[in-house]
């Protein structure tokens, strides 16, 4: 009916006795006549339809900035070390013609701020201690860019509900006990964590280690706590650079799928790779070591070789180490060392 509306004709009946009394075609070729009629106003419908989409496309595209001078972005902190830290961000985008202007806090857009294009400082506070890049932006762009180092005072547990919640600041909490750093159930529940809810915990500590990212190791002995009895749970390592991090994630076996490493600008997961070296018991306790020399790295696990990778970047020298666990966990032991030797060990021993 649709067809024969479009050639002025009521409905497909009339359309069908008219051809059949002008042109005494048998029936079979009106199944070929509107085969063709549906192809052209399908072409016609499609090349509308991408045509409208081309356009909503081109207004809804974002402008760069234009920069016709000098940009100014400076920061400094309020404390030398330990959290809250505010800091304050000077700046002069007087040069920069743009629509819209803000200061993200990290790489996260979750902790960006719009600023006045006219102001010149904008005050922001840091709940987690960590090596930061704080980035003044004019529309979608990057424009410049700051390190806000964010020093620990020595080991600093947090717990999340999810990535978008804040986190829950464990300090000044006694977390070592017997040669370990643990997260002590019952301290969790003085703290009214909520146990019915999935949460992962972050211990850090944020430093200039003297220790450059082109040749060094890192060791730990590390593992989950029986929590919420997941089926896969997992923990992590993270090794925060000037520029980016090292990481590797360990995963409960038969949930390979989800492990992953980052070495250097080089990134794989189980989930396009083989990884299943990757895979263990979580459990229990795990030695887990990253090994650099000359931008040749390597992952071993429990002293056994799992991966190696040369890297090309340089990621500068090492800010921060972190463990992550899939509610919480236990760490025994770290250890970091450079070229020539151990420049930060912890046995937890208190």
């Amino acid at each position: 009916n649709a067809l024969a509306q479009v050639l002025d004709y009521p409905d497909w009946q009339s359309f069908k006795q008219a051809h059949q009394e002008n042109t005494g075609l048998p029936n079979v070729s009106f199944k070929w006549i509107v085969a063709g009629l549906s192809l052209i106003i399908a072409s016609i419908l499609v090349f509308v339809s991408s045509f409208k989409s081309h356009n909503a496309n081109d207004k809804n595209k974002v402008e760069p900035p234009r920069i016709v001078g000098p940009v100014y972005f400076e920061a400094s902190k309020t404390v030398t070390e330990g959290i809250p830290n505010t800091v304050v961000f000077n700046y002069d985008v007087t040069h920069v013609i743009a629509d819209s202007f803000y200061i993200q806090q990290s790489w996260n857009p979750r902790n960006r701020v719009a600023i006045d294009p006219t102001g010149n400082a904008l005050t922001s506070i840091y709940y987690e201690s960590g090596f930061h890049r704080a980035r003044l932006m004019a529309n979608d762009s990057v424009i410049a860019e700051r390190p806000v180092h964010i020093i620990s005072d020595g080991w600093e547990p947090h717990l999340y509900y999810n990535e978008a919640s804040e986190p829950i600041n464990l300090k000044n909490e006694l977390v070592f006990a017997e040669g370990r750093l643990h997260l002590d159930s019952s301290m969790l529940v003085r703290r009214n964590v909520d146990f019915s809810k999935r949460f992962h915990s972050r211990i850090s500590n944020s430093q200039d280690f003297d220790a450059h990212s082109d040749n060094f190791s890192f060791s730990t002995r590390m593992r989950v706590d029986n929590l919420f009895n997941a089926l896969c749970p997992w923990m992590s390592i993270i090794i925060v650079t000037e520029v980016h991090i090292f990481k590797v994630v360990l995963q409960y076996k038969g949930c390979e799928k989800y492990v992953s490493y980052k070495l250097g600008e080089i990134e794989k997961d189980g989930g396009n790779h083989d990884l299943s070296a990757l895979g263990c018991d979580v459990y229990d306790w795990q030695d887990l070591e990253v090994r650099v020399k000359d931008k040749h790295a390597a992952i071993y696990l429990n002293g056994e070789l799992a991966y190696e990778e040369v890297f090309k970047e340089n990621l500068g020298k090492i800010k921060g180490l972190v463990h992550l666990f899939n509610g919480k966990g236990s760490i025994e032991c770290t250890k970091l060392e450079n070229a020539k030797g151990i420049v930060f060990e912890d046995d937890f021993v208190r």
